[in-house]
């Protein structure tokens, strides 16, 4: 898994999640490295949403005129360029953390609401000590309460102020599978005949302990189906929340 910092012309970006690696011009990395991160994913469940596309092809008109503004037309296959386009993936997604920094307030009525105990540390300096002991015990606070890693934001405690946030409960690898089995899904959808969610999960050996043989006896190939499809079931339900929600800003909804 990449580092959270992505270092661009001017200043570094930092990402609260894994960025997508691409190589080099001349040497391009597998897709697999663009897969690690949850960008990659953003991008393509925005792609499955009908009315996003829609929007797409009227030039950013109409109902998600304002969402276009920022994640553009995504209809291209080619994730890279979408990203790199005018920096859209970095300023979308990267964490703002040029805004504040050490200062000295003059007057209580600077203090700003959106700052936490966990995010500022506020301290009354007696001018009168010496340098040296206020330099020693200013250290001992910080060490005592800035207990992140040297230049690098902890995932689970940093609140983002990214334009677009990542919610916190979602694997990568979860991702993918929803929506390989809404693509799946979607393959077959409409056909006759209909094909069951269980087939579904099999072409896909979503659960390989689940997977029927003519070997085992019908009852056990029974039960198999029925925990193959309710899982389709639970997985379509999660691609279609989140193929919903992306639009309104949201990923993955849960």
């Amino acid at each position: 898994m990449n580092s959270c910092n992505l270092h661009a012309k001017k200043m570094p970006r930092r990402f609260l999640a894994p960025y997508p690696i691409f190589g080099t011009k001349n040497k391009r990395l597998p897709l697999g490295y663009q897969k690690r991160s949850p960008y990659y994913w953003w991008w393509q469940f925005l792609r499955r949403n009908q009315e996003y596309l829609e929007c797409c092809e009227r030039g950013g008109k109409g109902k998600h005129a304002e969402l276009y503004k920022d994640f553009g037309d995504v209809r291209d296959d080619d994730f890279h360029k979408w990203w790199t386009k005018d920096e859209r993936g970095p300023n979308l997604f990267a964490e703002n953390y040029g805004a504040m920094k050490l200062t000295e307030l003059e007057d209580k009525s600077q203090w700003q609401d959106g700052w936490s105990k966990d995010e500022v540390m506020i301290l009354a300096v007696p001018l009168t000590s010496s340098k040296r002991y206020l330099q020693s015990r200013f250290a001992q606070l910080l060490k005592e309460r800035h207990t992140a890693g040297r230049g690098r934001p902890t995932k689970g405690s940093t609140k983002s102020n990214a334009k677009y946030q990542l919610a916190r409960n979602y694997t990568v690898q979860n991702l993918e599978k929803t929506l390989d089995v809404y693509d799946e899904y979607m393959k077959h959808k409409g056909k006759k005949p209909k094909v069951p969610n269980w087939k579904i999960g099999e072409s896909l050996t979503l659960i390989p302990k689940a997977m029927t043989s003519p070997k085992l006896f019908p009852a056990i190939n029974a039960a198999r189906r029925n925990t193959m499809g309710s899982s389709v079931k639970r997985y379509l339900s999660g691609a279609e929340l989140i193929i919903e929600n992306v639009v309104l800003g949201k990923f993955p909804a849960q």
